[in-house]
């Protein structure tokens, strides 16, 4: 959830065009079926990012998400290992690219299921200190430890993974770019298509971090 209304609405626009495109990828009669799935977990991961930067999503189960998200993870490395036929770059993409949607389909997993801590954290930070006395098991200088570590450890790993992913957003956006370069091709007529998918994982790769980073 991000406390910035305009931020907000810029990131839902985003997720909203990249989840635009996953549903054209979805209906093209040309995709091999597992070129479809891969379109429609990354629609799912579009629809989920939408969903946390705005209050009400926070009623949406962490648990089911991180589960969802860890099978996405292991139907990407899968991916990785035994199909090399993939859409990004003519069919025949390197593995960094089935690597990098398993890394942000591992980091949804991890956002999911940390950000009600994170947010917790927060809401105890601003709502008083009186809360953990009132709840008792531990001593108060424990409770006061656990409380800082706890906030402080989320903070560093959400800053390091939008730092992350925010840099992984260059090649795709550079591929993209150099892609363009040869637009129109009439020789390649899927080449509009490579270069849009391209610049649409740049996109989905930018605002995770972006998110990443706006939530602490």
């Amino acid at each position: 959830m991000i406390a910035s209304p305009v931020l907000s609405w810029i990131l839902s626009f985003l997720f909203a065009g990249t989840a635009a495109w996953c549903v054209r990828v979805l209906v093209l009669p040309s995709i091999r079926i597992p070129d479809r799935i891969d379109a429609g977990w990354h629609l799912l991961m579009s629809a989920a990012m939408i969903a946390m930067i705005w209050p009400w999503g926070m009623s949406v189960p962490a648990a089911a998400q991180a589960v969802v998200f860890t099978i996405a993870v292991g139907w990407f490395l899968g991916r990785m290992i035994l199909d090399a036929g993939h859409p990004h770059s003519g069919g025949h993409a390197p593995r960094a690219a089935g690597a990098h949607h398993a890394v942000m389909m591992a980091g949804m997993a991890w956002m999911a299921a940390s950000m009600p801590a994170l947010m917790s954290t927060s809401g105890d930070d601003s709502g008083g200190g009186h809360h953990h006395h009132a709840m008792g098991g531990g001593t108060p200088m424990a409770q006061a430890q656990d409380t800082v570590a706890t906030p402080v450890a989320l903070t560093v790993s959400y800053l390091a993974l939008g730092l992350v992913f925010v840099m992984l957003c260059l090649p795709w956006l550079a591929k993209a770019f150099d892609l363009g370069r040869r637009l129109p091709d009439r020789s390649s007529p899927t080449l509009g298509r490579v270069v849009t998918d391209h610049a649409c994982h740049a996109l989905m790769s930018f605002g995770m971090g972006v998110m990443f980073l706006a939530v602490v």
